[in-house]
């Protein structure tokens, strides 16, 4: 059966001499595997239509419930390329993609986040040269978590709901001394945070993304809620995300450094 839809192509894989497996996100189906046979040719049909972060229309054959589909043809609706050849772009954008492949199952629809991860790759494309990206996308970080429903809790003792600076990795929300002090408790490592970092991080969540360029969070701020971020998403993970263990890019003023062309 031959089906139609949108991409977001996440991840290729290389297989055999000459094929990709095509990892995409999709509104309809969500997350899923597709093969592309002779996508790596010279004079392949489907050009750069399957490279990581082109948005595409593409076909798919095989049947309903086939754990793979074949890519019969895709056509490319926007490139993002000026995002693919910017290396802190791309390094950056690859930590919310693993994010999406490691926390959400295959084959769950989920129109929501399509369109989240589609504005993300269209706003970054428009944001100026002069934008502190190094914020941005932070916030796109939690704010992914939020649409995904795995986002730390910041706005009180996750048990009691009292007031409270101290964050719990392993439980993912803030605590208050009492029920920290629990016997279940005792022991765990905590991070204290501020007061800044907790509006912070709860206007990252709370004003839509078009208007996050408005908050300029000082440089303590930055590192601190970015750590507490990494330390949640490696207990929710088991480990450091892959993408973490790139080079980190350059300050985004001087980003140019790793641009292709």
């Amino acid at each position: 059966m031959l089906t139609r839809t949108e991409g977001i192509i996440l991840k290729t894989q290389k297989y055999g001499e000459a094929d990709l497996i095509v990892t995409c996100l999709t509104p309809d189906t969500g997350i899923i595997k597709a093969f592309a046979k002779s996508s790596r040719k010279t004079r392949s049909r489907f050009g750069s239509s399957l490279e990581p972060l082109t948005h595409a229309g593409i076909s798919l054959w095989g049947r309903e419930q086939s754990k793979m589909h074949k890519i019969t043809q895709a056509d490319i609706i926007n490139s993002f390329h000026s995002l693919r050849e910017s290396y802190y772009d791309f390094v950056n954008i690859s930590k919310l993609a693993e994010i999406l492949i490691s926390m959400m199952p295959e084959g769950i629809p989920s129109r929501r986040l399509f369109s989240f991860f589609l504005d993300i790759l269209r706003f970054m494309k428009s944001s100026g040269p002069q934008q502190h990206r190094e914020a941005l996308y932070l916030i796109a970080r939690i704010r992914l978590l939020a649409v995904i429903g795995c986002a730390p809790r910041l706005s009180g003792c996750g048990r009691c709901g009292a007031k409270s600076l101290d964050f719990y990795p392993d439980s993912g929300t803030t605590l208050c001394r009492r029920c920290a002090g629990a016997p279940d408790r005792a022991g765990r490592p905590f991070m204290r945070i501020g007061n800044r970092t907790v509006r912070f991080y709860a206007h990252s969540i709370e004003w839509p993304m078009s208007l996050s360029n408005r908050l300029r969070p000082d440089g303590r701020t930055l590192s601190e809620l970015s750590g507490l971020v990494d330390s949640h998403l490696k207990h929710l993970l088991s480990g450091q995300l892959r993408s973490s263990g790139f080079p980190e890019a350059v300050s985004p003023g001087n980003r140019h450094a790793f641009a292709g062309g």
